[in-house]
């Protein structure tokens, strides 16, 4: 494999199509069932649906459109707009493309438009917009000087692919770092565009973490320039469910649901019977997630402290980065040494190729486990020390 990171530049068609090179890699090492798994990006929580149902699951697939709350406004409500703001999808990485394609506009004489995406990213930010006519240049989020904190923009770099682009799309808690903005990045960046008439689309599925605190702060609320996307999968264990929703100004919202039903026609009734069971008790994965970074997170600072690997930790979300030892490669790291002991962990080159020495790592499952994969982890790490 060349690469594993995603592809910017030109709009894409048939055989042009890149792969999602980190998919191709990925999805082999989850079917090795190796038995230390710190890959996930998301919560690792088993849901009782036949308790919130109060029926049997089998029961859930017979009715096509049975009587049952109106999902945008279940929604609505947990996030505090209209209902009108609301669009649902079949989860986020679709959220994505009918987001691009709802506040997108023709270019004169054909011209492709230029989408601003954030580096580092999941493929499938990059490289939506090359299916859809555009083209893509990336603006990078860089590592803190000093090592610790927010990963900084540089306004100069920015405001030079800003001034070329009709949209950008941002990943505020970063993928693999899990670091939110700085405060005043952050608003450069809403700023700077509402001025230039670029639209923001913001995927927040990590961000529900924050969820309670004074630093969540979803792009939406930012003006009519921003549009948050989201959905069940990562912050609340749920991606089998592929129900996702994006939160716009009712314009760009009525253009995103006419692109849904063109592409996708009505969404399937089990699917919204089981989000909406599951929406009024959310709040218990969040829970969750802070039960597991207070357990979770002193054994993995503890180990890194051993091994005198510096640590950046996120103060939100289910997952973080480090730099491996004498800058070793992190994909031979998890297909040698990590195999070895039964881990599996997140090369950094799956979100930008200068990141192929960092290595992601998720606290989202029991503490049990997560200690023992821990240990295992060191062994590792030892082994190319």
């Amino acid at each position: 494999m060349d690469s594993t990171w995603p592809h910017h530049g030109s709009s894409t068609t048939g055989s042009e199509i890149h792969p999602i090179q980190y998919l191709d890699w990925y999805i082999p090492r989850l079917q090795q069932m190796r038995k230390y798994n710190l890959s996930y990006s998301g919560l690792q929580y088993v849901w009782d649906f036949e308790t919130l149902l109060a029926q049997d699951l089998s029961d859930v697939g017979y009715h096509h459109i049975p009587n049952f709350p109106n999902s945008e406004q279940i929604i609505a409500e947990r996030y505090g707009v209209k209902s009108e703001n609301i669009a649902i999808t079949h989860g986020a990485t679709q959220a994505l493309n009918i987001a691009l394609l709802a506040c997108i506009e023709s270019s004169p004489n054909n011209e492709n438009s230029i989408v601003a995406v954030e580096s580092p990213a999941y493929a499938p930010v990059v490289q939506t917009p090359l299916l859809l006519n555009c083209d893509t240049i990336p603006v990078q989020r860089h590592p803190p000087a000093e090592g610790f904190g927010p990963w900084r923009i540089n306004k100069s770099e920015w405001l030079d692919a800003l001034q070329k682009s009709k949209v950008l799309m941002i990943t505020p808690q970063l993928n693999p770092c899990g670091w939110d903005y700085e405060s005043s990045d952050r608003q450069w960046i809403i700023d700077t565009c509402k001025d230039l008439g670029i639209t923001i689309i913001s995927d927040e599925v990590y961000i529900d973490s924050m969820k309670g605190t004074d630093d969540y702060k979803p792009f939406h609320l930012e003006g009519d320039h921003c549009i948050s996307v989201n959905s069940l999968t990562k912050i609340y264990g749920l991606g089998p469910l592929r129900f996702g929703w994006i939160i716009a100004n009712k314009d760009i919202t009525l253009n995103a649901k006419r692109a849904f039903l063109t592409l996708s026609g009505m969404m399937a009734s089990p699917t919204i019977r089981l989000a909406n069971a599951v929406f009024p008790h959310l709040d218990l994965a969040i829970e969750k997630i802070k039960q597991y970074r207070e357990i979770n997170l002193p054994v993995l600072r503890e180990m890194l402290a051993r091994q005198n690997i510096a640590w950046n930790e996120p103060p939100y979300g289910v997952f973080g980065a480090f730099k491996l030892p004498n800058d070793f490669d992190s994909m031979k790291f998890v297909d040698g040494a990590c195999a070895a002991n039964s881990v599996l962990a997140v090369p950094g080159s799956m979100f930008a190729p200068e990141l192929s020495s960092w290595l992601r790592v998720a606290w989202s499952i029991e503490p049990e486990l997560f200690a023992e994969a821990i240990l295992h982890l060191e062994k590792a790490l030892i082994s190319i020390q």
